[in-house]
């Protein structure tokens, strides 16, 4: 039996006292050191014996990963997806999230920005449209997302009823799973890796240069005055000033973001593990560094980091002891330090100013050398000087693991019969460090300067943000024998998690669950599984705190009939199965059943002028709140044929999520006081996984190609809405999370359109106000004014697809694996000042897509709004003009190696000598470009870009 376990391991305490290059120092040396010590014990490897696979060929596994465990693949019943090592080492990401997108059906992950951050950063995932919360290393909820991929042995999304139902009150959502490696019996096999590469922006936005913000702005003046002739801001001699660059400080024209951003940014990684046995164990130990730089500019002048930039160091240790015959101890050691270091004012003020700051606002320098700056632009404003001249800061994360695990053989009692224990303590600490300080600027004018703001000295800040601690309890009796045509599986498990924040006064979080399940399969024919849990939650009333959810389903394995196996035998595999059950999900805020109060302002009184302190109610206490619920139906096929060279699996899913907490909307302030969540909303979401994949050796050749599909609809069956005088008003009925505003019908083109009488316009946007080029809207009622009851479903009602090909081959040494990933169905909001531009009172940036706007000229053709200053009530309306088709395919990850015939490796006393390239999101084709090319179809306005990785590398093992 294969024995499983978590995480662990202690970062040396000296890497938070040295500076980085020394840290680096030590962390190269000691690899070297092992690398150098190992290679001098481990005796030469079996004549003809191959290095491992470095091409990812798609394997059926004889057991699969599931909670709890693993279970023999031909009587599985569960939806679960799995990828392995080899699919994750070629993705140059210090994030395993980004290795998965494309990859496994059924779940999506979405990227709002990218660069160097700490886990989660820019990140979100949902399992079948639902989302999902869980993230698993070994069985125990930790919610890492940046640990080594060369530590991880699989990652596993777990989809249906069967598979989560044991979780109890957590098992509501998809659930990611990922075990890291173990030993394995042998003699210490090391594993060594360096790469290096750059990452540089998919995209990023493209402002005008001065003379043609110029330009624009008149226009957009002008425009707002209507027929009435107004003076420009900006003469023709400013412009040709600003075009010809004669001025380059009185009339400055400066691309922040070639002045700010670099091309390119460094990425590197080390990694030396070593796995093998001994006499009575067995070990994998795992040593990594990674160093993710961001793509700001840098000064000389500093003897300190302004950059963006993210530094890991992780530790594992797993490993297997036989203390006895029939007893199994596992210890998992993990330990991980991180820092993030950005600007003092941090990375997103940099973007959000690089954003909205046009290039004529200011120089970056004056004359004198002085940082530019004006009347609107004062201190701590200036571009370069947020890059360079506010200090620093950096966020420290410290996390410690230890998972201790007793397996225990019971064959004395009965053969087959397991006991098992497990506990494990995790600590996370975060720290901030603040060195940030203010710097002045000055405004350039008639030979004169003019002073904003002004300088500081560095503060010494540093605070704990918090620091949380897991300690999780999990004891099971397992029982799996198999009696000539019956095999039978039992597992009961009772466990706890329980969760501290200590930055807080509330009392742990717990989550407990006493579960168990029974499997039973008749001649590898027919199969049975069902499963049930008993969980709670303490943060619930007592009364609703406990629940039992339960799961079964059967499955038939037809190509162990007769009339298959004998009548088609290119049927490999081919098995029926079927999930249905019912689980949970606590959604409660702390202890909102108990009633609580705050101190509101008092009033003087009396002689003494004594304060005399009310109080009054905080949100009124729910005490009928109850776990968020789920019922689920799986309906699945697997197929193989030939060998199974071609396999294939397909899932159809129907969910019924109800009892879901959300803020009531029948309210009025006249209660005085906030109104309690309550469980009342409820969602269906159904639809379609399917994975193809295509696997075949000629001789030295071998290639395969995967695809999958998911396919996900919803509908909100009941949300409390308030009555609507309108039936398309309601969104009862609708998909969940459809957008509702105003129907665009296109541009006014003149001022007949617009005073036309039954032109129909918004109250707070009188035509007096409006011009042409502004957006008209849809008179849904027909009453002859644009108001609220005109707003209805402006979002797309069709099916979120998502997808992902996965293909390779190896052939003589040479190895290519590719992964591309898309979507069907989707659409974008996109609105603000980065759409629309001059916003800010006339104060922001415009961009190279608003040279589309309309015109007297471009009446007929253009599909932007005319230009305006600042505020604009009707065109800023939340509608249908500003949602964009928004589909996209990435050529998400590439890898190309070569591994170098053994009998040359030997001759310089390795095995096996790889050499690699690979890379990220290196080509991207979107709808959107056909609006503008300046943004990712994931990512844009003020985000950090979404980067793009290249990445080269030598792998040695031996």
């Amino acid at each position: 039996m294969k024995r499983k376990l978590t995480a662990g391991g202690l970062p040396p305490s000296r890497f938070k006292r040295l500076p980085y290059y020394k840290v680096n120092l030590v962390f190269v040396t000691i690899m070297l050191l092992v690398f150098s010590s190992a290679r001098a014990q481990v005796a030469e490897t079996k004549a003809g014996q191959k290095p491992d696979s470095v091409i990812e060929i798609p394997k059926s596994p004889a057991a699969v990963p599931i909670l709890f465990g693993e279970q023999a693949k031909s009587r599985s019943l569960q939806s679960v997806a799995t990828v392995y090592t080899n699919q994750l080492t070629t993705t140059p990401s210090p994030q395993f999230l980004q290795a998965l997108p494309g990859r496994i059906p059924g779940l999506n992950i979405t990227f709002s920005s990218g660069g160097p951050g700490l886990d989660g950063n820019g990140m979100s995932f949902n399992i079948r449209g639902a989302r999902a919360q869980i993230i698993l290393i070994d069985g125990v909820e930790r919610g890492y997302q940046s640990i080594d991929p060369e530590q991880i042995e699989s990652i596993s999304v777990l989809k249906d009823a069967l598979s989560t139902v044991m979780l109890g009150q957590r098992s509501s959502y998809g659930i990611i799973s990922i075990r890291t490696k173990k030993g394995d019996v042998g003699k210490p096999r090391i594993s060594f890796t360096a790469q290096s590469g750059f990452e540089t922006p998919t995209a990023v936005p493209k402002p005008l240069p001065a003379w043609q913000y110029a330009t624009l702005y008149n226009e957009a003046r002008q425009n707002d005055a209507g027929t009435t002739p107004v003076i420009p801001q900006y003469t023709q001699a400013q412009i040709d000033a600003y075009q010809n660059h004669t001025d380059p400080y009185s009339y400055p024209d400066v691309n922040w973001y070639t002045t700010v951003l670099k091309n390119r940014a460094g990425v590197h990684r080390y990694n030396l593990n070593i796995q093998g046995s001994g006499k009575g164990f067995r070990y994998f130990v795992d040593l990594d560094n990674i160093k993710e730089k961001g793509i700001i500019k840098t000064s000389d002048d500093n003897k300190y980091n302004t950059n963006a930039q993210l530094d890991r160091y992780a530790l594992r240790s797993n490993v297997g002891v036989d203390v006895t015959p029939v007893t199994f101890v596992q210890l998992n050691l993990f330990g991980r330090f991180q820092r993030y270091n950005q600007p003092g004012g941090g990375v997103s003020g940099i973007f959000s100013s690089l954003l909205n700051t046009p290039q004529l606002a200011y120089p970056v320098f004056n004359p004198d050398g002085t940082l530019g700056g004006s009347d609107k632009y004062q201190g701590n404003t200036n571009i370069w000087g947020q890059a360079v001249a506010r200090g620093y800061q950096f966020q420290d994360v410290r996390d410690i693991a230890v998972d201790l695990e007793v397996t225990q053989k019971l064959d004395v009692f009965t053969r087959g019969l397991v006991l098992k224990a497990k506990a494990s303590n995790n600590n996370t600490v975060y720290y901030t460090t603040t060195r940030s300080k203010n710097f002045e600027v000055y405004q350039y004018l008639n030979n004169g300067y003019t002073k904003y703001g002004s300088t500081t000295e560095q503060t010494t800040a540093g605070a704990a943000n918090d620091r949380y601690r897991m300690v999780y309890l999990e004891g099971s009796l397992g029982y799996d024998r198999t009696f000539k045509k019956h095999a039978i599986s039992i597992l009961t498990v009772a466990n706890q998690q329980n969760r501290l924040a200590f930055s807080s006064t509330n009392l742990p979080e717990k989550y407990t669950a006493y579960s168990g399940k029974l499997n039973y399969c008749f001649n590898e024919k027919y199969t049975g599984e069902g499963a049930v849990s008993y969980g709670g939650y303490n943060w619930l009333e007592p009364s609703k705190r406990w629940a039992t959810y339960w799961a079964g389903g059967i499955g038939w394995n037809l190509h162990k009939e007769t009339f298959i196996n004998h009548n088609l035998p290119f049927i490999s595999n081919l098995k029926l199965r079927a999930t249905y059950g019912l689980t949970g999900q606590a959604n409660a805020g702390y202890f909102t059943y108990i009633q609580t109060y705050f101190n509101a302002n008092g009033y003087w009184f009396g002689s003494g002028s004594s304060l005399d302190k009310a109080s009054g109610e905080n949100a009124i206490a729910n005490t009928g709140l109850v776990p968020e619920k789920a019922k689920k139906l799986d309906a699945g096929i697997d197929l193989g044929l030939w060998h199974n060279k071609l396999t294939i699996t397909a899932d159809y899913f129907f969910n019924k999520f109800y009892d879901l907490v959300a803020a009531p909307t029948m309210t009025t302030a006249i209660f005085g006081a906030g109104y309690p969540n309550k469980n009342y909303q409820r969602f269906n979401y159904w639809g379609t996984d399917i994975s193809v994949t295509w696997q075949q050796s000629i001789k030295k050749f071998t290639w395969f190609a995967s695809v999958n599909f998911s396919l996900v609809q919803s509908k909100v069956v009941y949300n409390a809405e308030l009555p609507k005088n309108y039936d398309y008003q309601v969104t009862t009925g609708k998909p969940v999370g459809l957008q509702y505003g105003y129907t665009a019908v296109g541009l006014f083109k003149s001022y007949d359109e617009i005073n036309d009488a039954a032109t129909a316009v918004l109250p707070s946007s009188p035509k007096s106000s409006l011009r042409p080029g502004d957006i008209r809207y849809l008179d849904r009622n027909g009453d002859g004014q644009i108001t609220i009851d005109d707003q209805g479903p402006i979002g797309n009602a069709k099916p979120t697809i998502y997808y992902g090909l996965h293909t390779g081959f190896s052939f003589k040494g040479f190895d290519l694996s590719l992964l591309v990933q898309g979507t069907f169905n989707r659409r974008s909001y996109f609105n603000g000042d980065f759409m629309n531009g001059f916003g800010n009172n006339g104060q922001n940036n415009a961009y190279e897509y608003n040279l589309g706007r309309f015109t007297a000229e471009t009446a007929e053709t253009a599909q932007q709004p005319r230009l305006w200053l600042g505020n604009n009530t009707n065109n800023t309306q939340t509608s249908s003009f500003w949602l964009k088709n928004n589909d996209f395919v990435r050529l998400k990850n590439v890898e190309l190696g070569y591994t170098f015939p053994e009998k040359l490796s030997r001759k310089i006393g390795l095995p096996s000598i790889r050499f690699f390239a690979n890379g990220l999101n290196l080509l991207t084709w979107a709808e959107i470009f056909d609006m503008r090319k300046d943004l990712d179809p994931e990512a844009w306005g003020s985000a950090y870009p979404v980067m793009k990785i290249v990445n080269f590398g030598i792998n040695i093992k031996f």
